[in-house]
């Protein structure tokens, strides 16, 4: 049976990748470098990514609140992030095996076949997996465009790929990631008129981290509603990888989450095996 192993939380921020490669010692690229060395000893044999697209995948005439990538590979970045771009290998049993259990489970998820993926999916594969040899599960969640799917939703359904994850019949290592931040606004009203992005909410922030060390996830999933997570900004409903991610987990605690100043965390999930 597959069993999880390790989880991370981190942000995705397209400039990122050239930041560092200008500047290796910037302080985010050492919390990367965290989370890499973490998975790296949890040894897994798959990475599922919760993670959302920027209209590069997906449009207005097909947008899926959630939606499986499955399919042998993908590639990616698919829009103008400054990065390399990467042949993404892709775990198509242990994707295709998520989709059913899903349906099974009452979630209608959709299913994407022949795709690409945008910054949100490669960014984390640059800094922790940059070989391109680990294979992915892609999962995107609709973030961006109004409606959001529910938070108590979505961790529920975090919860049954945990399940699926347990009852996959080959033996396998997983690696979860929650791709995303907690407050920001990009080239919207709530940012002041000559910046490119902000954090319109960094009370929000700092209750998502109090309520995440203090392993109160329910109350989490209460509190982000359509409106606070809209406050948080025009991409504050990234919130919903992480809820993701914390439903696959259960009440297992952070060994680590540390927020920065620009609207996110990093945070890294590990536990020792009997």
């Amino acid at each position: 049976m597959a069993k999880t192993v390790v989880a991370f939380g981190a942000p995705h921020s397209p400039s990122l990748p050239s930041v560092v490669a200008k500047d290796p010692s910037f302080v985010e690229n050492a919390l990367y470098q965290d989370i890499r060395t973490a998975l790296e000893a949890a040894k897994p044999d798959v990475l599922l990514i919760f993670a959302n697209d920027h209209f590069n995948t997906f449009f207005l005439d097909n947008w899926p609140l959630f939606s499986v990538g499955v399919a042998s590979q993908t590639a990616g970045p698919n829009d103008q992030t400054p990065m390399p771009r990467y042949e993404i290998p892709v775990h198509e049993g242990l994707a295709r095996h998520i989709h059913r259990t899903g349906i099974e489970n009452g979630f209608d998820l959709a299913q994407t076949q022949e795709f690409e993926v945008d910054h949100a999916f490669t960014v984390p594969v640059h800094f922790v997996a940059p070989h391109g040899k680990l294979p992915i599960v892609p999962f995107f969640i609709n973030c961006f465009s109004d409606p959001l799917p529910l938070a108590e939703r979505t961790h529920e359904l975090g919860r049954v790929i945990g399940g699926a994850i347990r009852s996959y019949p080959e033996k396998l290592r997983v690696a979860i990631f929650a791709s995303g931040s907690f407050s920001l606004e990009i080239g919207g009203p709530k940012i002041p008129p000559r910046d490119r992005s902000g954090v319109p909410d960094r009370k929000w922030v700092a209750r998502i981290v109090e309520l995440i060390e203090k392993g109160h996830i329910k109350a989490l999933t209460q509190e982000a509603t359509q409106d606070q997570m809209t406050r948080a900004g025009n991409a504050g409903g990234e919130v919903l990888n992480w809820i993701a991610m914390l439903g696959v987990i259960g009440d297992r605690m952070p060994v680590s989450l540390l927020p920065q100043p620009h609207g996110h965390a990093f945070g890294i999930w590990s536990w020792d095996e009997p």
